[in-house]
C-alpha cells in the first residue's frame, strides 16, 4: 500500500485547520496527517494540542482490510520556530514527513479546502501513471459548486505581467492561458499536462525527488504567491511534469486562511509584486532594464487596487 502524507499548515486559523483535520481522520488512503503551526500569534498551538493527545491515544495499529486501512490517518503536530510563509511552513512538513514517515506521496493542502478519498485516489493514480509526473491536483470548486482556477501556464515576464492586471487579463485571456482541451493529455487518459497548479491542494510523488531536492521544494525567500510557479520551473528544468486531473474536484473556500492574517487588497498586491519581482529575477533571468518597467508597471496595478480598496476615501 502507498504511503501518502497530507501536511496541513495553520497560521493563527485552528478552527478552519481542526475541521479539515476532522474531515481527513475519516480517509482510507491517507496514512498521516502532519498539521504545521507555522508560529501562529493567537491562541492556535494551545487549541491545536487536542490533536497531539489523539495522535498518543489513536494511533493507528496498521490492521488493513480487503487491502484498505481499517483506521484513520495518524496524526502528528509539530511547530515552527518563526512565521516564514507559505512555503518554509510546508517545507518544515515535508522535512519532518521525509525524516521520519518515508512517504511516497506528499499532499500538500490549505485548511480551507474539502478534499475526497475519491479525489486523492485519482490524483495519485495520475501520478503513478505519469512516468515523469512529479506533481498533480484536481479542478477547484467553490462551496457553491462553481468551476474556479485551476492552473496556469508558464509564461514569458511580460505575458505575465499582463495576468496581473484584471482588465489586461480579459482582454489578453486567449494568449495567456491555453484551453485545457488544447493540453497535452496525461498518460491516464483523463489528466492534461499543465505549467502550474495552485498551492491550496497537490501531491508530490517523491521518487521523483533525491534528498536535496525533496529539502528545497519551495523556496523559502518568498513568504506568500507564486511559490506554484517557482516549482513549476524546478520541476520543468528538470523535464518533470504537472498533471492537472479533470475527472475529479475538491472544494476550496478561496482565501478563508489568507483573508485572516493579511487584511486588505492592497498588502495582498504588494506581497504579490514582492513575489513577483523576485520570480522575474531568479527564475526568468530578467535583468534591471526589464525589473525597472515591470516595476513601473506594478505600480500602476498596485494604484488601481487601491483605488478599488477606497482607499483614497481614508
Amino acid at each position: 500500500m502507498d504511503k501518502i502524507c497530507c501536511i496541513v499548515l495553520n497560521y493563527n486559523d485552528a478552527s478552519t485547520t481542526l475541521s479539515l483535520i476532522e474531515e481527513l481522520a475519516s480517509s482510507r488512503l491517507l496514512t498521516d496527517l502532519v498539521v504545521v503551526d507555522n508560529c501562529s500569534t493567537d491562541d492556535s498551538w494551545e487549541r491545536l494540542a487536542v490533536l497531539k493527545n489523539r495522535s498518543a491515544q489513536e494511533r493507528p495499529a496498521g490492521s488493513k482490510e480487503g487491502g484498505k486501512r481499517a483506521c484513520g490517518p495518524a496524526v502528528h503536530l509539530l511547530r515552527t520556530e518563526k512565521n516564514g510563509g507559505y512555503g518554509a511552513g510546508n517545507q518544515a512538513g515535508i522535512d519532518y514527513a521525509m525524516a521520519n514517515l518515508a512517504p511516497d506521496y506528499i499532499a500538500i493542502a490549505n485548511p480551507d479546502i474539502h478534499v475526497s478519498d475519491r479525489c486523492i485516489f485519482r490524483v495519485k493514480e495520475a501520478l503513478r501513471r505519469q512516468e515523469n509526473g512529479a506533481a498533480a491536483s484536481a479542478w477547484v470548486k467553490s462551496p457553491q459548486g462553481r468551476r474556479l482556477f485551476s492552473y496556469w501556464d508558464l509564461l514569458p515576464m511580460w505575458k505575465d505581467l499582463l495576468d496581473t492586471e484584471a482588465i489586461c487579463r480579459r482582454i489578453f485571456r486567449p494568449w495567456l492561458i491555453t484551453p485545457v482541451g488544447r493540453l497535452p493529455r496525461g498518460d491516464d487518459g483523463k489528466s492534461r499536462i499543465v505549467g502550474a497548479l495552485p498551492g491550496s491542494f497537490f501531491m508530490l510523488k517523491m521518487s521523483c525527488f533525491n534528498r536535496e531536492e525533496a529539502g528545497n521544494i519551495f523556496d523559502k525567500n518568498i513568504f506568500l504567491y507564486y511559490e506554484e510557479k517557482v516549482l513549476a520551473r524546478k520541476l520543468a528544468a528538470r523535464g518533470l511534469a504537472e498533471l492537472l486531473v479533470t475527472d475529479v474536484s475538491y472544494i476550496h473556500a478561496h482565501s478563508v486562511s489568507i483573508d485572516k492574517s493579511i487584511r486588505g487588497m492592497t498588502a495582498k498586491q504588494r506581497l504579490l509584486h514582492e513575489s513577483k519581482l523576485y520570480y522575474y529575477k531568479t527564475y526568468l533571468g530578467a535583468g534591471m532594464i526589464k525589473l525597472t518597467a515591470a516595476r513601473a508597471f506594478l505600480r500602476l496595478v498596485l494604484a488601481e487596487a487601491w483605488l478599488l480598496s477606497g482607499g483614497w476615501r481614508k
